[in-house]
């Protein structure tokens, strides 16, 4: 029955509940007319995905168009038009928030269904329906019906006093006028007059006695059902929302709370006017002893009082914060999230000046110290009120895009540390208004309920714990300090709440049975009594007895299992659920034999298993159990079809399927047959394939484990050879903390039946101690490699791994299979290990030869390494990458070491060459710079000196005309040595000239080219040391001619023909440093985000990512200041149409720093992120898409080094900046396209304009190089070939942009297969092992000239996602080519495909079966291929005592024809469905090639196959 169908059968009291749910943003007049459609799609992942949204939007309006066509009624026909038409304007440009309301009031469906269902209400729902009675709500309307009336009639007696005043005023007016003019004879008249207006003074008077009176009366009225009434419904209604905010009942009454605070503010602002118009009255008439002054103050205080209290409490937060991502656990917001909130005015006047602004504080007024973490809000926190239509026109706001960012400490520290986790801190969110309104000025103020702020979602669960403890227990709005001594809880408090989070996210709540094997779980014994105290240390914190996880973490793991993997299954009331293994047997034990039952499982987080019963044929029962499905299996098998096809090997024999009657008699194909997976038939000519679970159950006694003392472990004597062959070493000669170790583990780990896994265990951990004795060869060659390959290792290791770990722990780092490792768990586990205990022995062996300081750190490499204990498959991964490029390194050492053809070798030397000349020549000039300034000292000494000589010294005195040809000469040789040193300057510059011309036209923007190429896979080799080497070398010669230069203008005088030469000279020096220094700013690291290191140039909004610029020429006390600028001078802003714009998230820059291992002046920005600036105007739409517009990171700086000035800027190359990843795939071909076919600069930022098209040579090569990079092997000519076909139908056809990534979409299917390869074919696909691209017709033909049983792999080309199959020949009968069903990702994981291979089997003619895989294609025998890799599946996990162990089979029909044929015959090309019968597995024990094949199956699909022919 459809969910709708039974909330129309609910009682009254319950479709009251559901009437609430539907107003005119989702009309129930929808929910009735396409109640099946909207049952049948997923509202909670559109709720969260908006281009899931966008498509059930459009749905939606094309169901509605098909329901009004069909209606005969015009009426109705009209209405759904009005609303149609009302959706489309509320819900275009937004339609996810469509989806949360379609979810929401689903969800809220489920759970007064599920309330109805429950036997009975617990307490807390029941206090919560007794505060909102209809009697109350009664009474309530009519206080205020009755207040509303007697201001009515106020207002009547305030007019009727109005029209008394001026018959009054207008008769005594008259009387005075005639009181100058009349005589004695009217005096008579006058006082008949007189005594008139006394009466109607005196009527007066009463009247306005009265009116204050009722007045007053009024007033005490509305005091009083606002302090009585109204006050704690909102108090009340608080309640509800803290008690609905943790899965209790839907939230009503705030309309009726709105309702009643408009009627109340309406009745006080219309006594003030009333007391306003009195006022007015008295200053026309007045008289000694008028009322109407003496209580004017007093009464008008009280109003403004009752408005004050009544407005500041009517300021209400409608929605309280929540993520979108999480929309039933409100309360809790991520940094970095965008979250919302809603705040409403219960109060709507027509006089509200609706300019009314919110703004929002994070934690105002929280006493410091009382938490560890501050937090601002990152986006505007100010938004205007706004009049909402569907609510009656009251004014609200919300906040839809508000998002926390963790405040940053100079200092370092966060605060005080407390003894509070993150989870448990409590944080507030305040909201603040000024309301005006008739000259009142009120100061509105209001918060949420406590929030928890976490940063991971890892966190999530335990934040949930306290957003449900607190509101739970407590109705304080900012009890802060809640969880310093939090309150206990009772029972039936607690099963109450826990009962609602089944029903809010599961649909159903939970029976009373359910309950108390939960309160057994966590109380004990003490289950029976309702009021027995939790604390929240047990519910929460605490773990489990036995167990390595709390009972809040256990059970939070179940709602999510439930909610993603068995809601159909739940909601049916299929799965018993919580309860233990003894009542689960006292259950079983008496039911007919395979009857079973669903549980959850207690050991495992998020588990669910089945037991079932067997009779014996002595009587006896015995009960089994599989070991527990999580998440991780059912999100690759549906949880139906395990129990539709599971079955149990036992001794060899294979009987039925032990499942067949679900508690307590229900026929298992009747419970869940209609929620079997029919599997539709794929792509012609593949037929589907069906996973089908198996158990292998002994029955034969096994023996215990043996003590630690036993001296032999119990093991055959095959397997202890085995053993001792492996080991080959003596135990005794280890240090104690080895051997230690080793025992330990061993005799941990060892159980009967597992002896192959620790023999495994132990040969992997000792082939560390084989290993001591090899040299470290790989570590060795890197090491030893040039600096030009050097810096590509730093590179590679640089934020990703520590490289003093790699050369300390290089030993056991080379001797494991880290391949492998990162594919098992438990290999991953015990190379992790092994890594730990030799780091261990090399800190013993340092403290005994006292190098502990002199040494490695030790500790610190022990603090990295176990970062990993809880995820050893990651630093497998880390290790398993890290070696593959190392190898990648070293193999191009010989292919692209740099500087490695002839020609290219022939120019670096000729650099070389030109470098030394010209620091030779620079020596030689400064030699003879130093000579003339000696002579020049010499000269000017004789010439200020000879007169003194001369006189001391007659004899050897010399003549003035002596001295003069002496000094004379001296000149003329100083003259001519300037000109030899201006020779070989102009020779230098003429050098240094052709250098620079070299560099920065030749070399630099070929590096920048081969920087392009590297940017999208190729193997180039991007090291600036020689560039590095040779711009310093220029620069430093430059800078050290200007200097000489300097000096041979100080020494030269204007007869000597120097200066002008000099001059001319150092101008032209200038410009040549000019020119080399301006072009030494380069990106040496292209812009790239670490999540995708090998896809630079892609950029995704508010996520980090890295860029590093090197300052080529690397001058002494030169000091660079960078500075990034995004887009800066960009046309393309201004020409193209809809051109985003982006800017930094924080305006950063940086100080050129010396890079130790190079020298170069480097800075490296690793924290910069993107953001997209708002625009006023909307954004007119692109003539590209968001992967094709190119954008440009700019690094500017300006020089100012040894006199001179001027700006350097770089540019990076054009990248795309996304903001989904799902916009990855076409990003990269963006970035592929564009660095093949643009190198010039400046940068074409338009070329998807009008992109140009490649030729095949072009894109081949580039394709080549994708798989290169994810696989390490490049694609070879055939498989190029098979690739060409598909793109072009003549190989010198050119290829446009739009067929390649945008038209047939080929980009996506190749994507989709190096994403397979990089997650599942990595090693295979190196080895060679696949063929991969090659078409049916090439299959046939390349297998039937071979001998049967051979096959290759070749990817699908029918599967976008990447799939991969095997085709096989067959010479039986005729020659017949197979191809079976393709193994897609999602089975990849389940195993590996090198043991699907192995392990993959035919049934034929219901007697035998054989693995029809006997040679890789040509003749390379599978084991040969593909044993190394043979092993565990990545799926299975260690079993847990007290389980039977799950595998998953491989099996098909044999498709071969049979020798002898039947009655019919099939034709050949005809697709085969393959069904699997249990009994045709007997036979499969005895065969005699396939020896214990069952305990030797790890695992495999079951799949099936095709006829090729």
């Amino acid at each position: 029955m459809s969910q709708w169908k039974q909330i129309q059968q609910l009682e009254i009291r319950l479709l009251e509940h559901v009437d609430y749910l539907y107003d005119d943003n989702f009309p129930m007049d929808i929910r009735q007319g396409l109640s099946s459609w909207i049952e049948s799609q997923d509202w909670e992942i559109a709720a969260s995905d908006e281009s899931m949204a966008a498509v059930l939007f459009r749905d939606l309006l094309s169901q509605l168009d098909k329901v009004r066509l069909q209606e005969q009624n015009f009426l109705q026909r009209h209405n759904m038009k009005i609303i149609q038409q009302q959706l489309q304007v509320k819900y275009t440009t937004n339609p996810i928030a469509m989806a949360r309301v379609i979810s929401t009031c689903l969800r809220e469906e489920r759970r007064i269904l599920s309330s109805a269902c429950m036997q009975e209400q617990g307490p807390l729902e029941k206090s919560l329906q007794n505060s909102v009675a209809l009697e109350k709500q009664k009474n309530m309307d009519n206080r205020v019906g009755i207040i509303r009336a007697n201001v009515q009639l106020m207002d009547q007696a305030v007019k009727y006093i109005e029209d008394m005043q001026d018959d009054f005023d207008f008769r005594y007016k008259t009387l005075q006028s005639r009181e100058s003019t009349d005589t004695r004879q009217n005096s008579e008249m006058m006082k008949q007059e007189v005594t008139r207006l006394q009466e109607m003074l005196n009527r007066l008077d009463y009247k306005r006695k009265e009116i204050l009176s009722k007045m007053d009366d009024v007033i005490k009225e509305i005091d009083d059902l606002m302090t009585s009434q109204l006050n704690p419904e909102l108090q009340d209604w608080k309640r509800r929302q803290q008690i609905a905010a943790i899965g209790g009942p839907l939230l009503t009454g705030l309309e009726q709370l709105q309702s009643w605070f408009t009627l109340i503010a309406q009745s006080l602002f219309q006594i003030k006017r009333q007391l306003d118009k009195l006022v007015e009255l008295v200053v026309k008439v007045t008289y000694e002893s008028d009322p109407i002054p003496l209580q004017k103050h007093q009464m008008e205080e009280r109003i403004k009082y009752l408005i004050y209290h009544l407005i500041k409490s009517s300021f209400v937060v409608e929605k309280q914060p929540c993520m979108p991502t999480h929309p039933q656990k409100p309360l809790i917001i991520k940094t970095g999230v965008q979250f919302t909130t809603k705040v409403r005015l219960l109060v709507k006047l027509p006089e509200v000046d609706y300019q009314l602004k919110v703004k929002t504080t994070f934690d105002k007024d929280l006493p410091s110290g009382r938490v560890s973490r501050q937090f601002f809000i990152l986006t505007n926190n100010t938004k205007v009120m706004d009049i909402e239509d569907y609510s009656n026109g009251c004014l609200s706001v919300d906040f839809r895009h508000l998002q926390l960012k963790e405040k940053k400490y100079i200092n370092g520290t966060k605060g005080s540390e407390g003894l509070l986790s993150v989870t448990e801190e409590l944080h507030s969110l305040s909201f603040e208004a000024c309301f005006t309104v008739q000259g009142l000025t009120i100061d509105l103020e209001t918060c949420s309920l406590p929030l928890v702020v976490i940063s991971n979602v890892s966190q999530l669960p335990g934040g949930w714990a306290s957003v449900m403890w607190y509101n739970l227990l407590t109705d304080q709005p900012r009890n802060m300090a809640f969880f310093g001594n939090p309150p206990r809880a009772t029972w039936s408090q607690l099963s109450e709440v826990l009962s609602w989070q089944f029903s809010t996210f599961a649909g159903k709540g939970l029976n009373k049975e359910q309950l108390n094997m939960l309160g057994e779980k966590l109380l004990g014994q003490h289950v029976s009594c309702s009021d027995y105290q939790v604390s929240w240390s047990k519910f929460s914190k605490e773990n489990i007895p036995g167990k390595p996880f709390s009972f809040w973490m256990w059970l939070d793991s179940i709602l999510e299992l439930i909610k993603k993997h068995l809601l159909p299954v739940w909601n049916e009331n299929y799965i018993m659920g919580f309860v233990s293994k003894e009542m689960e047997r006292t259950l079983l034990k008496d039911r007919e034999p395979g009857t079973f039952l669903l549980r959850f499982s207690e050991s495992h987080l998020g588990g669910i298993t089945f037991t079932w019963v067997e009779h014996n044929a002595n009587g006896g029962v015995k009960f089994n159990s599989v070991e527990p499905y999580t998440k991780n299996r059912l999100s690759a098998l549906p949880f139906a079809d395990i129990i539709r096809d599971y079955k149990v090997i036992s001794d060899g024999v294979v009987p039925e399927t032990p499942l067949k009657f679900l508690y307590p008699d229900i026929p298992k194909d009747e419970a869940f047959g209609r929620l079997y997976n029919s599997q539709p038939s794929k792509v012609h000519p593949y037929i589907p394939s069906t996973l089908i679970p198996i158990s292998e159950l002994r029955t034969h006694a096994i023996s215990t484990a043996p003590s630690r003392q036993s001296p032999e472990p119990p093991m055959t004597p095959g397997e202890f050879d085995m053993l001792s062959e492996q080991l080959c070493f003596d135990i005794d000669s280890m240090s104690s903390s080895y051997s230690e170790y080793f025992l330990e583990v061993f005799w941990s780990c060892w159980s009967p039946g597992q002896s192959g896994h620790i023999l495994w265990f132990i040969t992997t951990v000792f082939k560390t101690t084989r290993t001591h004795r090899h040299k470290m060869s790989q570590w060795q060659d890197v090491l030893r490699m040039d600096s030009v390959l050097q810096a590509r290792v730093s590179q590679l290791y640089e934020g990703k791994f520590p490289r003093e770990i790699r050369h300390s722990l290089c030993v056991p780092i080379e001797s494991h299979d880290w391949d492998l490792a990162a594919m098992d768990e438990n290999a991953a586990s015990a190379c992790f290990h092994a890594l730990l205990v030799y780091l261990e022995e090399l800190r013993n062996r340092s403290v005994q030869e006292n190098n502990i300081l002199q040494g490695p750190d030790y500790p610190g490499m022990r603090q990295y390494l176990l970062r990993f204990e809880d995820k050893p498959l990651n630093l497998a991964v880390i290790l398993s990458e890290i070696l593959t490029e190392e190898k990648k390194i070293l193999d191009s050492a010989s292919e692209a070491p740099g500087c490695s053809s002839p020609a290219t070798n022939d120019k670096c030397e000729d650099l070389d060459n030109n470098v030394n000349e010209l620091k030779r020549q620079t020596l030689e000039v400064k030699k003879k710079m130093k000579s003339l300034e000696f002579l020049n000292e010499n000269i000017d000494f004789i010439q200020k000196t000879w007169q003194s000589q001369v006189e001391q010294h007659v004899g050897l005195a010399k003549s003035q005309g002596f001295v003069e040809e002496q000094c004379h000469k001296r000149t003329n040789f100083i003259t001519q040595t300037k000109k030899v040193v201006l020779q070989q300057i102009e020779n230098i510059l003429n050098l240094a000239q052709k250098m620079v011309a070299s560099l920065t036209d030749v070399e630099l923007p070929q590096w920048k080219r081969r920087q392009q190429m590297a940017c999208i896979g190729a193997p180039a080799d991007t090291s600036l040391d020689h560039l590095q080497k040779w711009f310093t070398a220029v620069a430093e010669t430059l800078l050290r001619v200007r200097e000489q230069l300097q000096k041979l203008q100080d020494q030269s005088s204007k007869d000597d023909g120097v200066p002008g030469p000099v001059a001319q000279m150092t101008e032209f020096t200038h410009s040549l440093f000019t020119k080399l220094l301006a072009n030494a700013l380069v990106v040496e690291k292209q812009p790239f985000m670490s999540s995708l290191p090998q896809r630079p140039l892609i950029l995704k909004t508010l996520v980090r990512f890295t860029l590093k610029v090197r300052f080529l020429a690397n001058l002494p006390e030169c000091v660079l200041q960078v500075k990034l600028v995004f887009d800066k001078d960009v046309e393309e802003a201004k020409t193209l149409k809809g051109f985003r714009q982006f800017d930094f998230n924080k305006d950063e820059s940086k100080v050129l720093d010396s890079d130790s291992p190079c020298g170069g002046l480097v800075a490296e920005f690793s924290h910069m992120s993107l953001k997209e600036k708002k625009t006023r105007t909307k954004r007119c739409e692109s003539r590209l898409v968001v992967t094709e517009e190119l954008h440009i990171i700019k690094i500017v700086t300006r020089f100012q080094h040894a006199g001179l000035k001027f700006n350097i800027e770089a540019s990076s190359l054009p990248v795309v900046v996304i903001s989904g990843t799902n916009q990855v795939v076409s990003a990269w071909a963006s970035v592929m396209w564009y660095n093949v076919l643009s190198a010039s600069e400046p940068r074409n930022l338009s070329l998807f304009v009008d992109p140009p098209p490649l030729t095949w040579q072009q894109l081949s090569q580039v394709l080549s190089w994708q798989f290169g990079s994810v696989g390490q092997r490049e694609l070879d000519e055939h498989q190029l070939s098979m690739l060409r076909d598909k793109f072009v139908d003549d190989p010198d056809d050119l290829i446009s942009w739009n067929k390649f990534s945008q038209k047939d979409n080929h980009w996506i299917w190749i994507d989709g297969i190096l994403d397979l390869i990089k997650k599942h074919l990595v090693n295979i696909w190196r080895d060679g092992s696949i063929m991969g691209f090659v078409s049916r017709e090439r299959t046939k033909v390349l297998l039937q000239e071979k001998q049967s049983g051979t096959f290759l792999l070749r990817f699908s080309e029918s599967n976008k996602d990447g799939a991969i199959t095997f085709s096989w020949v067959d010479h039986c009968n005729g020659t017949h080519v197979h191809a079976v069903d393709p193994y897609t990702k999602d089975e990849l994981l389940l195993m590996s495909l090198p043991n699907i291979i192995n392990h993959y089997s035919l049934r034929a003619q219901r007697s035998s079966h054989r693995n029809p895989l006997i040679y890789l294609y040509p003749d390379i025998h599978k084991d040969q291929a593909f044993g190394r890799y043979y092993g565990e599946t990545s799926a299975t996990k260690k079993v847990m005592n007290g389980y039977l162990k799950r595998k998953l089979l491989s099996e098909s029909d044999n498709p071969t024809p049979p020798p002898s044929p039947p009655t019919e015959i099939l034709p050949e090309d005809m697709d085969i469905d393959v069904r699997m019968d249990d009994n045709d597995i007997f036979d499969l024990l005895n065969l005699p090639e396939l020896p214990d094949l069952w305990t030797v199956l790890q695992g495999t699909p079951t799949t099936n196959s095709v006829d090729l022919n």
